[in-house]
């Protein structure tokens, strides 16, 4: 990589990076830059909120129902313990925004939809919840109205956090009051609340609720047929992905969400050492990586054709970029050239429409057997390399996996 001022200067691109500029367009602004000129970065500053999901506990039996039928009773035995944050230093070196992937030797890698069903066992389809930011009066009337407190108790805890926000304390206190009086469902949207808001959706400051998210638990019923999937997805991409280091626990049955494999206690990260991770990241090789890893889980969670989907995604007025077409080889396929980006921006109604007949639009039969022939020829050389019907075939094969659409959209197969 070349800095301004180089004799490179008029070479196009980073040489020792990205050659082609035009796909990660803010890679001059990016910490991968700075570290190549010998700019280290300071070191992360890392917040877990797992202490907070065992001060309240599991859910009461009164309300264990309640909080099931929602999809997110996962979180209360999958809660991580932040690792060494140098190994999640390493990770955000090479995450780009621009792909949503991290760039390694190997390739691109992400964390896709396909990999937030197999280990948080969340449903990935279903409704995108619409929420917008809360005025102060806005979150008195929410906490008011979804659990029960007066109106003086609400405006003294929004005074109190300066915002949209209350306290994780006072959300625990909440959810005991209101199971001393049996209000089961106020108990459990304020369990849910702590619940989601100690796990998917936490903050840097370990200590403050945003109410927002107590709309989601409205109608719980209606709770349920929620896509939190991709709401994982949205708060990691937006937010950047929080890598953990774990140790395989021994005793794992697969019967259990897959991120129950790892164990994650101080105790089992004491004995974890190697080389500098960066240096570890940079010497990976084809055979370092895990490319199908739940094959043996699949028996429990099968594979669902939506964590295909490619286009924008939206959690609220979070708006993502989902690229799987980039990372086939996480679904066990050939990695072509992936098409070029979409940069149009669509409206919330359009994400929506496109996410809800994601199925209605494409011929996943169809598709896949075409993208099968066409890699069984390529791979067994039956069309030589660097002719025109090579790159015909080439170019149907990246269609059938992701090609753009009349409309100048695309859709990952």
């Amino acid at each position: 990589m070349v800095l301004k001022g180089s004799d490179a200067d008029d070479a196009e691109g980073f040489p020792g990076g990205p050659r082609d500029p035009s796909v990660l367009t803010s890679f001059a602004d990016h910490v991968a830059h700075a570290v190549w000129s010998g700019q280290e970065r300071s070191n992360l500053k890392l917040v877990s909120h797992v202490r907070n999901v065992t001060l309240i506990g599991r859910p009461v039996p009164e309300i264990e129902g309640l909080v099931g039928a929602t999809g997110l009773s996962p979180l209360i035995d999958c809660s991580v313990v932040t690792g060494d944050p140098r190994l999640i230093s390493a990770f955000v070196e090479r995450w780009h925004s621009e792909t949503s992937t991290f760039h390694l030797p190997v390739g691109e890698l992400t964390i896709t939809l396909d990999d937030v069903s197999s280990l948080l066992r969340f449903p990935i389809t279903g409704a995108l919840h619409s929420f917008h930011a809360l005025s102060t009066e806005e979150v008195i009337f929410l906490l008011i109205e979804l659990l029960e407190v007066s109106a003086e108790e609400a405006r003294a805890e929004t005074t109190l956090t300066r915002g949209a926000y209350v306290r994780l304390g006072w959300v625990r206190d909440i959810y005991e009051m209101r199971c001393q009086a049996r209000r089961w469902i106020v108990a459990a949207r304020a369990y849910l609340l702590h619940l989601v808001c100690c796990t998917l959706f936490a903050n840097k400051s370990a200590t403050y609720v945003h109410v927002v998210h107590l709309d989601a638990f409205r109608n719980l019923g209606q709770s349920g047929g929620y896509a939190w999937g991709v709401a994982v997805l949205c708060w990691i991409y937006e937010h950047f992905p929080s890598v953990h280091q774990c140790a395989i626990d021994d005793t794992y049955q697969e019967m259990s969400p897959r991120a129950s494999r790892w164990l994650t206690s101080k105790a089992h990260m004491k004995g974890i050492t190697g080389a500098p991770y960066r240096a570890r990241c940079d010497a990976l090789t084809v055979t370092d990586v895990s490319w199908l890893p739940y094959t043996k889980h699949r028996g429990l969670r099968t594979f669902d054709l939506i964590s295909s989907f490619q286009g924008q995604l939206r959690w609220g007025p979070m708006v993502v970029t989902a690229r799987p077409e980039r990372v086939v080889q996480q679904f066990g396929y050939i990695q072509s050239i992936p098409p070029p980006s979409v940069s149009a921006r669509l409206s919330h109604d359009d994400i929506y429409d496109r996410w809800m007949h994601f199925a209605e639009h494409d011929d996943y039969d169809g598709y896949e057997a075409i993208a099968q022939r066409l890699e069984r020829v390529l791979n067994l050389r039956m069309v030589t390399a660097g002719t025109k019907l090579y790159e015909i075939m080439q170019d149907c094969l990246t269609i059938a996996r992701g090609g753009a659409s009349a409309d100048g959209s695309v859709r990952a197969r």
